[in-house]
């Protein structure tokens, strides 16, 4: 079974289920808050907006994304657990399959996910001047690959738990710890917990002086490195969730 096969068939289990629908609304809430807060900001005050777009773009997403990719793999997985449908799904595909065309599925959500915020942040830095190959690429590969890691954690939480409110909370637990790790500078949580790596991905920092009330935007080198620890990690979790679901297909056959 090839795999465009594959996806065909799990994007037909998930006809009803508005899975689109779920990252099209929460796009629209991220490209509300943006616009919104460069309508209440005098961006001739600032010294780079290019940074300034890139770090709230990645904070929002710390803060949205974990839950929302909990969302779709629950979703995906909700039926079948329930139903303990597996005996008979395995009887016209194989658990290998079954689980492909699931990651194929969240993955290319994700990456229309990716690309339209990529796309909202050229448009931004076309109007309000910066680099847009140059801020743009990075942002996408981060975003990207992040996505890509946490929603296979989360498919495999949720094809491990029969109850989907289990990983729907654990992600909650990871936007908390994310979303800490982008102000504990002095802890390396960034590094430790995927919720984090968007902090630990961000190239554009900022300094804030007090006494004169303004922030400085500055970029420094982008953290490739960790760009690749994040990457291994994905694929680390993709051959251990493919070889857990086979597990828990075998136990109930």
């Amino acid at each position: 079974m090839n795999l465009l096969i594959q996806t065909r068939a799990e994007a037909k289990k998930l006809r009803r289920r508005r899975l689109p629908l779920l990252f099209f609304m929460v796009f629209l809430l991220i490209a509300a808050w943006i616009l919104w807060c460069l309508d209440d900001l005098d961006t001739s005050r600032l010294n780079d907006v290019g940074a300034m777009l890139y770090i709230n773009l990645l904070l929002m997403n710390t803060i949205l994304s974990p839950v929302v990719l909990a969302a779709a793999a629950s979703r995906m997985c909700d039926m079948e657990q329930a139903g303990s449908t597996y005996k008979w799904l395995c009887t016209m595909e194989r658990p290998t399959h079954i689980y492909r065309g699931k990651m194929l599925v969240g993955a290319l959500c994700v990456l229309l996910f990716a690309l339209a915020q990529t796309l909202l942040l050229a448009l931004l830095l076309t109007i309000y001047g910066g680099s847009v190959l140059g801020i743009c690429t990075p942002f996408f590969m981060s975003l990207l690959v992040y996505f890509l890691a946490l929603f296979t954690l989360q498919l495999g939480l949720s094809l491990r738990f029969s109850n989907q409110l289990s990983p729907i909370f654990i992600s909650i637990g990871g936007t908390f710890a994310g979303l800490f790790s982008w102000f504990l500078n002095q802890l390396p949580l960034r590094y430790l917990l995927p919720w984090g790596y968007l902090a630990a991905l961000c190239p554009a920092g900022y300094n804030y002086d007090r006494a004169a009330r303004y922030t400085a935007y500055y970029w420094h080198p982008y953290p490739a490195v960790w760009l690749a620890v994040l990457a291994l990690f994905f694929l680390f979790l993709y051959g251990l969730g493919r070889r857990n679901f086979c597990k828990i297909v075998e136990e109930n056959i």
